[in-house]
């Protein structure tokens, strides 16, 4: 039975991991900045015209068309092109983020697995594929459709019962039938 200092500790392990592989991605495959797409438009938007320090919004269509911004019926969106840019940026980054994320965590649970045996450092790291597994999918979730979700969901569910079984099971080496 583990006592409460493996317990803490392999709680930190997996703190610990959570935040090595976001920093480690952020380091190395950062995310795209705003202002990277969309800075230059700020020097497009109209200033107020009227009483110093004056708080005017433009409001109609004609001045937002004549300062290179598209008309959204109530409102003047100086921003639309750089922020598609931006978005796809966005998109491309969380699907960078998914794919290392399910291949650091099949890579944990692996190696959890084989240090197994001295806890909590396999428990630890079998959790951490779990919560990288739980990131890669949380931070690329807008783009997937709802039947990429279920599939997802569904395999990753399977894939845990699968483990638990094979690791719970008396006197049977995992990786054997």
């Amino acid at each position: 039975m583990m006592n409460v200092k493996n317990i803490i500790l392999g709680i930190g392990i997996v703190i610990v991991f959570a935040l090595v592989l976001w920093q480690g991605i952020e380091s190395f495959y950062p995310f795209p900045q705003w202002d990277d797409y969309c800075d230059d438009t700020r020097e497009r938007v109209p200033k107020p015209v009227g009483a110093e320090g004056s708080q005017e919004i433009f409001n109609d269509e004609a001045t937002c068309l004549d300062n290179e911004g598209e008309w959204k019926g109530t409102y003047c969106d100086y921003y639309s092109e750089c922020e598609a840019e931006f978005d796809a940026a966005s998109d491309k980054h969380s699907w960078a983020v998914f794919v290392i994320s399910l291949i650091v965590a099949i890579v944990a649970v692996i190696v959890g697995y084989s240090w197994l045996s001295a806890e909590p450092v396999g428990s630890a790291l079998i959790a951490s594929g779990v919560w990288a597994i739980f990131y890669g999918s949380v931070i690329n979730w807008r783009n997937f459709g709802n039947t990429w979700r279920f599939i997802i969901l569904a395999i990753a569910l399977v894939v845990l019962i699968w483990v638990a079984l094979r690791l719970n099971r008396k006197g049977k080496k995992f990786w054997k039938k």
